[in-house]
């Protein structure tokens, strides 16, 4: 046997461990399934096997899930159905063994791993930190195909089963028992003690009646039908205004929840089917699955050769909204951290601001009032510079303002040890240019973190002239501690993101000046899929930010990034956004209407194509992006466009900006910019990479 081994005991102890060859997890692919079925039907008529135990010889894991790379190659749905049939009779067959089966949970349980687990009479779960229990393949543009669906709701209920699956919930061992997922959670360590308990009450015959009475399931009042409609078109409502409706599966999923509600299994499995088929064959399920691989590569990525260090103490000077996001960042990894602030009215409202995210957890059940204290312990501060000396690194958050960077970077190296390391969380000023005059550039780095830092999962990396492996290794591992995905990217203006979004910004506000509407452009936009128009955007990041970023990229690029007018006159009326009140939109509480006065500011109204506004917004920024690339600014497609997707929200469902460059075609691309340059200037004409590609009918991925 290759993936599984069988061993038996005495007593008719049987157990079946899972170990994939030649690799740190197990995922179930059709190799795997289809020696399972050979297993199973060669055991199901042992009459000596009187309870089998499935477990798993990895670390850490238990089954990770279903095969992606086989799910990423599904194009043909009659192929599709014939494997994913198998697969299901594969699990029916487990399901109707005649002895007492059990799934023993340590590690990641998700997907196919749970649907698996779920086919078993019972599970046992560890509720160490490392086990996860799931079915999350919504994630990743399908739905649970091998029962997943039909099992989880008869022990949660069909409520609970919508929401688990719809939001791709990872469960902790306890929640899980909780819910009825699983039948027990213990440590690690008491693992062996439960099954051997478990063992006694099969043969005592007391399990079962023990098990049902703690199971929750159907609720009494899901059984009507006139309710599971009302919840199920309440569940549609609020995956509809949380994605938009870019993103089918979800709702699939609760069609195939509400369809088979009443229904046998074999005839809740083939709903499953008939709509898993759908998904797994189209191009959302395609483009998320690519960027799933890029997520998985980029979380083995070090940028660098050579051996981090370990941050183990970390200070942060600037502590308006930037800094003290960072800050709680790392308080809420349990990193002591020191704030440095010239005012302690300003360490006050950082504190404030940190506890507002704690507070946020606690509300969600993940942190308790003890945890938070002892985080919060975590934090000091200053006024001056003591306490500093003995810290591993400080990471810098004052305004953008290359004279002020200057000064502060100046008062730290006075006070810090010669290996701590400086990190400035500039978004558009080259680091080279930033330490020229410092003592040890090897240790000074970029760390740009995105706003909101609690909620923006990317961190871009940027390395001097002088900057030391050493060094970006030591950040990089340090985002990733924080729960981030690091990109190393290039030394230029505006870096990567910035420097692809700006223009989209820019291009914006442009439309505007020449009379097209606030409103028509940021809908249009939100419904191509962005999380927000470009003018709600702006009045989140603040206008005058945008201001100050819009006049470093013009300095650098010249006349394609030359900024609107309508920044400067939006700032000198001190119309800064939402930190205002006031910017595009007025702001109250959650509220926002179209400002009014905008009017004074464009002396006519145009009303363009609605594919005329999309073209310019978006193909400007694949135009930047390919310059990018061309400069080596990033490594590969795949990376720049994980970076948009993480760090501006571009729409995950289109796979990325190059990659909806690729489903567009490059010719097309080529010759819309083209017409764009011919009626609004020489900031579309084609990069030169973009050209050669689309004459020799290349793509960015291959």
């Amino acid at each position: 046997m290759k993936y599984f081994n069988l061993k038996k005991d005495d007593r008719g102890i049987a157990t079946l461990t899972f170990d994939t060859p030649d690799s740190n997890v197990n995922v179930l692919c059709f190799d795997a399934l289809y020696e399972l079925k050979h297993l199973l039907s060669e055991i199901q008529i042992q009459k000596e096997i009187k309870v089998l135990f499935i477990e798993s010889a990895k670390e850490d894991i238990f089954i990770a899930g279903a095969d992606i790379n086989e799910i990423k190659a599904f194009k043909d749905e009659s192929i599709v159905k014939e494997m994913l049939s198998k697969g299901q009779e594969i699990f029916n067959l487990l399901e109707s063994l005649p002895f007492i089966t059990i799934a023993v949970i340590d590690g990641a349980c998700l997907g196919g791993g749970l649907e698996l687990a779920l086919a078993c009479d019972y599970r046992i779960a560890t509720n160490d930190v490392h086990t996860r229990i799931g079915l999350v393949e919504v994630s990743l543009g399908i739905i649970p195909g091998l029962g997943g669906t039909q099992r989880l709701m008869p022990l949660v209920g069909f409520t609970k089963a919508i929401e688990l699956i719809t939001a791709s919930k990872r469960l902790k061992g306890d929640k899980a028992l909780k819910l009825g997922v699983v039948d027990a959670s213990v440590p690690s360590g008491y693992l062996e003690f439960k099954k051997e308990e478990f063992v006694k009450e099969i043969f005592s015959g007391m399990l079962d009646h023990k098990i049902q009475q703690r199971r929750k399931g159907v609720k009494w009042y899901e059984k009507f039908l006139v309710v599971r409609t009302f919840i199920a078109q309440m569940a549609c409502r609020q995956i509809e205004k949380k994605t938009g409706g870019h993103y089918p599966a979800p709702l699939k999923a609760v069609d195939v929840l509400e369809e088979s509600f009443d229904k046998t299994l074999n005839e809740g499995l083939q709903i499953e089917l008939r709509e898993f088929l759908t998904l797994s064959t189209g191009k959302i399920s395609k483009n998320l699955i690519e960027l799933f691989f890029t997520s998985e590569k980029l979380k083995k990525e070090t940028f660098s050769k050579a051996k981090s260090k370990t941050i183990h103490t970390a200070g942060v000077i600037g502590v308006g909204t930037m800094g003290s996001g960072i800050a709680w960042a790392l308080s809420a990894k349990d990193i002591p951290v020191r704030l440095k602030a010239r005012k302690m009215s300003s360490i006050a409202k950082a504190t404030a601001k940190m506890m507002k995210n704690f507070e946020a957890l606690k509300r969600r059940g993940r942190l308790s009032d003890r945890e938070i204290g002892l985080k919060m312990d975590r934090v000091t501060y200053t006024t001056g510079v003591d306490g500093l000396s003995n810290i591993d690194m400080m990471i810098e958050a004052v305004s953008e303002d290359r004279t002020v960077k200057h000064k502060v970077f100046e008062e730290l190296e006075a006070v810090l040890g010669k290996d701590a390391i400086i990190a400035t969380n500039t978004s558009s000023l080259g680091i080279t240019e930033l330490v020229k005059e410092m003592k040890y550039p090897k240790r000074f780095v970029g760390m740009h973190f995105f706003n909101p830092v609690a909620k923006m999962p990317l961190v871009e990396i940027i390395a001097g002239e002088k900057t030391s492996g050493k060094t970006v290794a030591t950040v990089v591992q340090l985002a990733k501690r924080l729960g981030k995905t690091p990109i190393k990217v290039g030394e230029c203006a505006g870096f990567l993101v910035n420097r692809i979004l700006l223009p989209y910004l820019n291009e914006s506000a442009k439309m505007f000046e020449e009379g097209e509407s606030v409103e028509r452009i940021d809908a249009l936009l939100e419904a191509f899929g962005m999380p927000m128009g470009p003018f709600t955007l702006a009045d989140e990041v603040g206008i005058d930010i945008g201001e100050k970023v819009s006049a470093i990229l013009y300095e650098a690029y010249a006349e394609r990034m030359k900024p609107s007018a309508l920044l400067e006159q939006m700032t000198a009326k001190e119309w800064l956004g939402k930190k205002t009140g006031t910017g595009f939109y007025t702001h109250k509480g959650r509220k926002k209407t179209l400002n009014s006065q905008l009017e004074m500011l464009r002396s006519k109204k145009v009303e363009l194509k609605e594919n005329t506004i999309l073209d310019r917004a978006i193909l400007i920024m694949v135009n930047e992006a390919a310059r990018c690339l061309e400069e080596g600014v990033v490594d590969n497609a795949r990376y720049l466009d994980m970076a948009m997707v993480m760090g501006t929200g571009f729409p995950a469902f289109r796979g990325g900006l190059l990659r909806y460059a690729d489903a567009e075609g490059l010719e097309s691309i080529v010759s819309r910019l083209s017409t764009l340059e011919t009626e609004y200037g020489e900031r579309f004409a084609p990069a030169s990479s973009l050209v050669e590609m689309a004459e020799n009918n290349k793509r960015f991925y291959p």
